[in-house]
């Protein structure tokens, strides 16, 4: 088995697992009041920035707050998906997977400098999209005479 055969059945094992242990834990809806329940995101470098994509559907744009904490090089996710059961007719809940109430995710930055001041978001179909551009690096030529 090969190096890259291993880290993807690491990679599938380990998802697994997450899934296994969201399914014996979230018997029921984390509404308010518990603990803060935490969206997927994946964290990408391009050259100039990094991107992180927050997997947020059911979330309205005003529920999200974003931080950037210096001291952390992190980037601070927080906000609240409101329960969106109507109580009409309803008889019983058979099945509840979708986690409801406030969550919270904090994403440390890899190493670098990034400026802050540049720190941009979109929100579209569910998926925050933060864009976090790197600074400028100064290079400077040295002229011998």
């Amino acid at each position: 088995m090969g190096s890259r055969e291993v880290e993807e059945w690491l990679w599938i094992t380990s998802r697994d697992l997450d899934r296994a242990t969201d399914e014996v834990t979230s018997s029921r809806p984390r509404l308010a009041g518990s603990r803060y329940w935490q969206p997927r995101v994946d964290v990408l470098e391009e050259a100039h920035r990094f991107l992180i994509k927050a997997e947020l559907p059911g979330v309205r744009s005003e529920d999200i707050q974003l931080a950037y904490a210096p001291e952390r090089n992190a980037v601070v996710l927080h906000g609240v998906r409101n329960e969106d059961f109507s109580d009409g007719d309803r008889i019983g809940i058979h099945q509840l997977e979708i986690l409801y109430g406030e969550f919270h995710r904090e994403i440390t930055l890899p190493g670098g400098a990034i400026d802050s001041q540049g720190i941009r978001a979109q929100y579209r179909n569910g998926f925050l999209l933060i864009m976090i551009p790197k600074m400028e690096r100064l290079t400077v030529t040295i002229n011998r005479i």
